[in-house]
């Protein structure tokens, strides 16, 4: 039974390297929920970027538009326009949102995955 469970946390281990690199992509959205189709990326991509442009229609009623893309290099602070915000992370699908701070970790989701297949093997389900 310890054959398999080294064998399947190896496995987890290297699925990141497997899969190509996947961001989420769109197009001047008004809307986050649709910003949610994924795109396999190039191999020299690197970065999924999220841009959220300021388009105040209204005063006192901000309003904004959403592109996400795949990208070889992330956009410098400087390259930023007052009336958008740019974030880039460098996670596969990682960009769902929009907030590089919000990365998940791939050690913690490795380590739940092996957790639950100890568990159905120890419980012999």
């Amino acid at each position: 039974m310890r054959t398999p469970l080294v064998t399947l946390l190896v496995a987890v281990l290297c699925v990141q390297q497997a899969y190509p690199f996947m961001c989420y992509v769109c197009q001047e959205q008004e809307s986050n929920k649709d910003c949610l189709t994924i795109s396999m990326c190039s191999e020299e991509d690197k970065y999924c970027v999220t841009v959220r442009k300021d388009i105040r229609t209204k005063p006192n009623k901000p309003k904004y538009i959403i592109s996400k893309m795949c990208s070889p290099t992330c956009p410098a602070a400087s390259q930023q326009q007052s009336s958008q915000r740019v974030s880039c992370c460098e996670k596969p699908l990682c960009n769902v949102n929009g907030a590089s701070s919000k990365k998940s970790s791939f050690g913690v989701m490795s380590l739940a995955v092996l957790a639950s297949v100890t568990y159905i093997f120890a419980r012999g389900l």
